[in-house]
């Protein structure tokens, strides 16, 4: 996870860092939803010890990965970004301050991509 130290002060990373955390931690939370179901099924014999072993397999090199490769190495703004986005982080758990400046950067973001496309 990268955060841009000239736009956010020590406290507003630490709590970018801890938006990344807490979006990550629902996200993952909400993937393992699918898999409990599968150890219901398990327990209730609808499904075999094997098979309840690739579904843990497909879950950790599917989702898992794919959600902890994108809250670990994306810059930490874009992630939150995208977690209010999804709905996954409420515009009223983030402070004023960092939201102000995470509309800044997408608004700059938007410009430069318009301004791309015109070239």
């Amino acid at each position: 996870m990268t955060i841009d130290k000239d736009r956010f002060t020590k406290s507003e990373r630490k709590e970018l860092k801890r938006l990344v955390g807490l979006a990550y931690e629902r996200e993952l939370a909400k993937a393992l939803e699918s898999l409990e179901e599968n150890f219901r099924q398990w327990k209730k014999n609808k499904i075999t010890a094997f098979e309840l072993g690739e579904l843990i397999h497909k879950f950790h090199n599917g989702i898992a990965r794919d959600l902890w490769s994108f809250y670990t190495t994306g810059p930490a703004e874009l992630n939150v970004r995208h977690a209010i986005a999804k709905g996954v982080i409420l515009k009223n758990e983030i402070s004023t301050g960092i939201l102000e400046k995470l509309n800044i950067i997408m608004l700059r973001r938007a410009q430069d991509e318009v301004g791309r496309d015109a070239e």
